[in-house]
């Protein structure tokens, strides 16, 4: 048995089962408020809107990795629900800019909170890690994302 082998296959196995948990999590509803509860990709998309409030819709497709047409359909679900609204660029009538409303930059707090509490427990937990070992697991990181690229393009053509 090679070990290196053996713990490369270790950690892959761990992968799996996070991205499966963060999968699990992803179909599940976020709380953004008392009561009031979006889904994943309607908080993405409200989070890409507050990091580039005023944008047009292809920027906010282009921070949510979608298409123009997808992100104007996530905006339209966040007006509906009424934590976003539409209005047209100031500098031309073809560009449609998305706002978060009140209630927007609400959820959108607490979805950065939420986000906050985890990443400190996170960093807690980390604490005894040199920041060179955390670089070395980002380094790791870096290649299988590289090689599950390679294994996407293999397959998919991509």
């Amino acid at each position: 048995m090679d070990p290196k082998h053996d713990l490369v296959e270790h950690i892959v196995r761990r992968l799996r089962r996070i991205i499966d948990a963060h999968l699990r999590i992803e179909d599940l509803p976020v709380p953004v408020g008392p009561g009031v509860s979006l889904s994943t990709r309607e908080v993405h998309c409200l989070t890409a809107i507050g990091d580039h409030e005023g944008a047009n819709i292809k920027t906010v497709g282009d921070a949510l990795g979608v298409t123009k047409s997808a992100a104007s359909q996530m905006v339209t679900k966040l007006v509906a629900r009424g934590f976003a609204v539409k209005r047209p660029a100031d500098d031309n009538d073809k560009d449609i800019c998305a706002f978060l409303t009140a209630e927007g930059w609400e959820a959108f707090r607490a979805h950065r909170d939420f986000h906050e509490r985890h990443m400190d427990t996170l960093l807690h937990r980390l604490a005894g890690h040199s920041p060179e070992q955390l670089a070395t697991v980002a380094e790791v990181l870096d290649q299988v994302e590289d090689v599950m690229h390679e294994r996407m393009a293999e397959l998919f053509g991509r």
